[in-house]
C-alpha cells in the first residue's frame, strides 16, 4: 500500500522537535563557554545549587534539579575526580550523603556564574522585553507537571 507523504508529517510540525533543537542549540552554546572550565552545563547545574546550599543532602539536591539518583551520582562522580564537590556522610541520618563545594570550587564558582549571566544576556537580548517575559511564562507553563 502506497502511502502519501504530506508537509503535515514533517518533524519540524512537532513541538518536541523544535523544543528538542533549541535546546540542543542553547546546550552547545553554554557548553562551549564552560568547557574553559572543563565542565558541563549539567555540571554548573549541580554546582550552583550546592553553592546556594553546601552541605545539601544528596537526596534534597537530586529533587531540586529534578535530576534522578543514577545522573546525579554521576555528575558527582565526575566533579569529584575534578576536586569540584566532595560527598560527605550526613551525621544525622547514615544513610544519607552530603554535597559540599571543595575549596577549588568556591575560589571559581563566582566566576563562572559571571560567564552563565552573560550567556543569559546574550539570548535574552534577542527578544523584546515583552517576548521574553512571554517565553519565560510558556516555559514554565510547559515545565509544570
Amino acid at each position: 500500500m502506497n502511502e502519501i507523504k504530506t508537509n503535515s508529517s514533517r518533524p519540524s510540525k512537532y513541538v518536541c522537535y523544535k523544543l528538542s533543537r533549541v535546546m540542543r542549540k542553547v546546550h552547545r552554546y553554554y557548553e562551549s563557554s564552560f568547557s574553559q572550565y572543563g565542565i558541563t552545563p549539567a555540571q554548573f547545574y549541580v554546582l550552583s545549587a550546592v553553592w546556594e546550599n553546601d552541605g545539601v543532602k544528596f537526596k534534597d539536591l537530586a529533587k531540586s534539579l529534578e535530576m534522578d539518583g543514577s545522573t546525579l551520582t554521576s555528575i558527582l562522580d565526575r566533579l569529584e575526580r575534578q576536586d569540584l564537590l566532595e560527598r560527605r556522610d550526613d551525621p544525622e541520618d547514615r544513610r544519607s550523603l552530603l554535597v559540599f563545594l571543595t575549596k577549588k570550587a568556591k575560589q571559581s564558582i563566582v566566576e563562572i556564574t559571571c560567564l552563565a549571566e552573560k550567556l543569559n544576556q546574550e539570548i535574552k537580548e534577542r527578544f523584546s522585553e515583552e517576548e521574553y517575559a512571554t517565553f519565560e511564562r510558556v516555559l514554565e507553563k510547559l515545565s509544570q507537571e
